[in-house]
């Protein structure tokens, strides 16, 4: 690899690590994953103690473990994992992504031939490479799931990716079904959210990221407002940026009383909760709120929860 690359070092907080580069790096497939199975693909996992998920895949038959990161948009490595990979090659395209803080970063991006987690394969893909001090070597996005539901365990702790009988299966046996929208820049950055009502007040789209760990729900502080939460009697803090340390956002901490899914299926109650000025989405947060088996279906825009 011959292209200079972005140096990163994240610190000790996880958390703030992968919220530093997820939603900033981009994935696109030239052609199709396994999107036809005979049978569902088990992929088992490991949680840190605040919920994130860890996998282990192969990139051109190069083992890793990496975090599967439903609100990065992108499949990404550190660039001391692609030093072992040999047969990477540059490609003339670059994206820019942005953090939740809107914070922009400018990458390049790199051939691949396969990505396999498990038994399920992604072929020819397109990754981006990150020079930054991680804990793991990466971020496996749900980009690679495009093409198929794919639920998370975490009972179980296992990640399946259905086949059209299992998904019916699950749908036969439900207990509700949720609706997503996709954002899908030209394929190349995809994520998922839906949409939430907030101390029966405000009705929000929220960004599902099991990247942000477990019961973690962070909205823009011009929401506050609206629930007449008064900054100067919560706590704050300013963080700098990881990128430009002499800027930063403030966050503002609480306790808020209900959220709901729009059409009341399931309901959290006096839950933590982070308000962020400069934040360029509504609302972000964890996904096992919704329930301890969560599919994820992006080609008919839906979760499915099972009884």
């Amino acid at each position: 690899m011959k292209r200079n690359l972005v140096t990163l070092n994240a610190g000790k907080n996880l958390t703030k690590i992968i919220a530093a580069i997820s939603l900033l790096f981009i994935f696109t497939q030239k052609s199709f994953a396994q999107s036809n199975l005979t049978q569902p693909i088990r992929i088992p996992f490991t949680q840190t103690k605040d919920g994130h998920i860890i996998i282990e895949a192969k990139i051109n038959g190069i083992a890793g473990r990496f975090f599967f990161d439903t609100g990065a948009g992108v499949d990404l490595i550190t660039k001391k994992f692609a030093d072992k990979i040999t047969d990477l090659e540059a490609t003339d395209h670059f994206y820019t992504g942005h953090r939740g803080t809107g914070e922009a970063l400018k990458v390049d991006l790199w051939n691949g031939k396969l990505l396999q987690i498990g038994d399920f394969n992604v072929p020819k893909i397109i990754v981006a490479v990150y020079d930054v001090d991680f804990p793991l070597d990466g971020l496996i996005s749900l980009t690679s799931f495009k093409d198929n539901a794919v639920t998370i365990d975490y009972e179980n702790k296992v990640l399946i990716v259905e086949s059209n009988k299992s998904l019916n299966d699950l749908l036969a046996g439900k207990h509700f079904t949720m609706p997503i929208q996709i954002t899908n820049d030209r394929n190349i950055d995809i994520s998922i959210s839906t949409t939430i009502r907030l101390e029966n007040k405000l009705v929000l789209d929220v960004g599902l990221d099991t990247g942000a760990g477990d019961n973690v729900f962070m909205f823009n502080s011009q929401y506050m407002d609206s629930l007449r939460i008064d900054k100067n009697s919560v706590k704050s803090k300013l963080r700098p940026s990881t990128f430009d340390p002499a800027k930063g956002n403030t966050y503002y901490f609480t306790t808020l009383s209900k959220l709901t899914d729009l059409n009341n299926n399931v309901t959290v109650s006096d839950f933590k909760a982070t308000f962020i000025e400069g934040f360029i989405h509504e609302g972000n947060m964890s996904l096992n709120w919704i329930g301890s088996k969560i599919t994820i279906d992006i080609p008919k825009r839906r979760l499915v929860v099972p009884n």
